[in-house]
Order: C-alpha cells, then structure tokens, then sequence
C-alpha cells in the first residue's frame, strides 16, 4: 500500500483488499491514468474540511500503479528521525509555526540512513545519535518553482546519547525544540501536518 499526501488529503494506492474494509472516508477511484490524474486535481483543489477524507485506488498491482502515478513527479528522497531520549521523551521541532520531526534531503554520495543521522544532528544540534530501524516511509507532494515534487521520507527511530547542547536550526525556519510524552500528546489537536500526525499516531 502507497499513502501519498496531496494538499493534507491522503491519496490511497492498494492492492490489499483489506486496506478497501478499513477505508474509512475514502472514495473510491478507478485504476486509469484519466481517473487518477482526476483525483490529484480534486485532492489539490481542495480546501480543509472539519472532517477529513481521501481517496482510494484499488488496483491489481499497487506498485505498478503507484510508478503510473509517479511519473509526472521530480522525485526527492528525504530522512528524518522518531527521536528520544532516555526516558523515551519524543522530540518535536517547531518549524515555520507547525509542529514537525527533523528531517531533510539526502545528498549525493551518503547514504539514506547517513542522511536521517545528518539531518537530526544539524537541525538539533545533538551531538550524538544511536540510529535505530527504520520505521516506514511517508510520501507526499508539493510544488516548487513551478514543478511537481513527489518526496519519499524515511523514518527512523533514534535515541539521543548525548543533546546538552541541543539547539534549534534558526536558518531552517527552526524556532523550537520540545521533548513530548508520546503517551500524553493530543494528535489531534496538535498543529502538525496529517502525514506527521498519522507518523506519530502509528508509532506511539
């Protein structure tokens, strides 16, 4: 199964008929090139709604689909971290007013797992860094100049050695840095992005 968030909204790739009974707020979209580019339109059009939706392919092959869909996309991949500290305090960073989890491009020449240390270590300022497993991966799509992004993150959990001089990146629009209670924090009304949202919540 794919999740690609287009605009906050979650469009639905699967070829697990189980994903269909557990759908929720999906509607359901053909698996045709001219129905899906109907859906991207609709989802990027969309304004918030008090209840949220998405939409849902049910294809034969969901990896076929999804490299149909892809297409039109400049692809990036990014890395990021599920961080805590020794008592299993999540970390949360305060970026352009929403809250997020650290994260970035990787680079040319490093590895996607090289790339999730880099990127928590530069926009925390944590000196050290005990990389866990991956956790899954997220997608969702945006315009830059002009051009569609589709940007694949991988997530991994990491526990944080040694953060007395943790600080948040100020040039990466970065104005806070906060250790939460996993088991405290409200998902629903916290100002974050669904795909975030639905991160934390799977990954409690």
């Amino acid at each position: 199964m794919y999740k690609i968030f287009i605009n906050e909204y979650p469009l639905v790739i699967t070829d697990n008929e189980q994903d269909f009974f557990e759908g929720g707020n999906y509607r359901m979209v053909d698996d045709t090139p001219e129905a899906i580019a109907t859906a991207i339109e609709t989802l990027e059009k969309s304004v918030k709604l008090s209840a949220p939706f998405g939409l849902m392919v049910m294809c034969e092959d969901a990896n076929r689909t999804f490299a149909a869909f892809s297409k039109p996309y400049e692809k990036i991949t990014a890395a990021g971290g599920l961080v805590y500290n020794e008592k299993a305090e999540l970390l949360l960073i305060l970026r352009q007013g929403k809250w997020d989890l650290p994260k970035g491009k990787v680079d040319e020449g490093e590895t996607i797992p090289e790339a999730a240390v880099r990127e928590v270590q530069e926009e925390c300022s944590i000196d050290r860094i005990q990389l866990g497993p991956l956790l899954t991966q997220t997608f969702h799509t945006y315009i830059l100049d002009n051009r569609k992004v589709l940007k694949t993150t991988h997530w991994y959990r990491m526990l944080a050695k040694d953060y007395r001089r943790m600080s948040p990146q100020l040039e990466e629009n970065i104005t806070e840095l906060k250790w939460f209670n996993p088991e405290e924090l409200d998902l629903q009304s916290l100002d974050t992005y669904n795909s975030i949202r639905e991160l934390l919540r799977e990954n409690r």
